[in-house]
């Protein structure tokens, strides 16, 4: 088991820093820690040492920059559905928008200092981001658009808590799992606010654009964080998602030296994601009075016609879409092709699946939401 004391002390030595900020992430840290097979703590170990450190200079950054805690976080915009329901592309094409701002992968991947506006396409940092991305296998890139100038999702944001999904991508964590699900995202939810206020201070625009799948187990304490959200839900096949999501995290355990068990895997992830969204639509019920934050956004529509799609949800959310924000959207989807980096392939019965039981237990949420199949 690893030792969350020793790696705090290690991160405090490498960083010569030693505050640690709030909200409180000992517990996740904890969790982390405990979960870890002795076969993976090493790669965990580095993982964990570079969100230790990128917490501590985080906090200095906040106690050395007086703009940073000072900045407000006006209705966000959340884009929120399963994984490989359309979240990725709609989130670069909404963060496209010039009145936008999304969290990009390079400032998650070395947030200190805050990033500037005057530098926002000369910083060091891009390339640097750029380079390590460009190692990763082409077949990765093939499942998952990646870029350092592209928006990154807030599970990367959320590492920085302890409370994370990123973690148990590449390996097996399932204690990890089971108390995530269900622990308080409150503290995620903070530090997650407190690192749009870094990214925000030297750099803003009208509005954020943001988005993780994982945000389906938590939406109370999302609207908790952000009373004035704004919701883009999308929806698509749950027969079409479930194989691709896992073939997408069985290559990631595989490329991380693990071996895989595809019936399992499927079995776990499946299930998962249905906790998820059983979790998000008893939220939906159970709160009428935010109905008009949420738009409904159909993946068959989305792939049909992008720029219409797009056009129906700014009408939905009363945001104007001008001339500018369009003909960077288009751009965008013009060099965004699918399968420039390879194919994708897999099917449900490599991981225990058909398409009619996927259905079958998807069917509330496919009749619910009017979901095309």
């Amino acid at each position: 088991m690893l030792d969350p004391h020793r790696l705090m002390a290690d991160a405090e030595a490498a960083t010569g820093l030693s505050d640690w900020g709030m909200p409180e992430f000992q517990d996740g840290l904890g969790q982390l820690c405990a979960a870890v097979q002795d076969d993976d703590a090493a790669s965990l170990e580095q993982q964990i040492a570079g969100q230790l450190q990128k917490r501590l200079l985080l906090y200095a950054d906040r106690a050395a920059y007086p703009e940073i805690a000072v900045q407000k976080i006006i209705a966000p915009l959340f884009v929120v559905g399963f994984p490989r329901s359309g979240t990725t592309i709609l989130h670069a094409l909404l963060s496209a928008d010039p009145q936008a701002r999304s969290p990009l992968a390079w400032e998650l991947a070395a947030p200190s200092p805050p990033p500037r506006a005057e530098t926002a396409q000369t910083d060091p940092r891009i390339a640097d981001s750029q380079t390590a991305i460009e190692r990763l296998p082409a077949q990765f890139r093939a499942m998952h658009a990646m870029g350092a100038t592209l928006p990154d999702e807030d599970n990367s944001i959320m590492q920085m808590a302890f409370r994370s999904l990123n973690f148990a991508a590449p390996r097996e964590l399932p204690a990890y799992v089971e108390w995530l699900l269900d622990c308080d995202m409150e503290p995620a939810f903070a530090l997650h606010h407190h690192l749009l206020q870094h990214l925000q201070a030297f750099h803003k625009r009208n509005w954020w654009v943001l988005k993780a799948p994982p945000h389906l187990f938590a939406l109370d304490a999302l609207f908790e964080a952000y009373p004035d959200a704004r919701i883009v839900f999308t929806h698509r096949d749950p027969a079409s998602i479930m194989p691709s999501n896992a073939s997408l995290i069985a290559f990631l355990h595989e490329m991380n030296g693990s071996a895989v068990d595809r019936v399992e895997l499927g079995r776990a992830e499946s299930a998962k994601w249905r906790k998820g969204m059983d979790r998000a639509m008893a939220f939906r019920t159970a709160n009428p009075q935010l109905a008009d934050r949420f738009f409904d956004l159909q993946y068959q529509d989305f792939i049909g016609d992008q720029m219409a799609t797009v056009e129906r949800l700014y009408a939905g959310l009363n945001i104007a879409l001008d001339t500018e924000a369009r003909e960077a959207m288009t751009t965008l989807l013009a060099e965004s092709r699918q399968g420039k980096h390879g194919k994708h392939d897999y099917s449900a019965e490599q991981y225990g699946m058909s398409v009619k039981s996927i259905r079958d237990e998807y069917a509330d949420y496919i009749e619910a939401y009017d979901v095309a199949i």
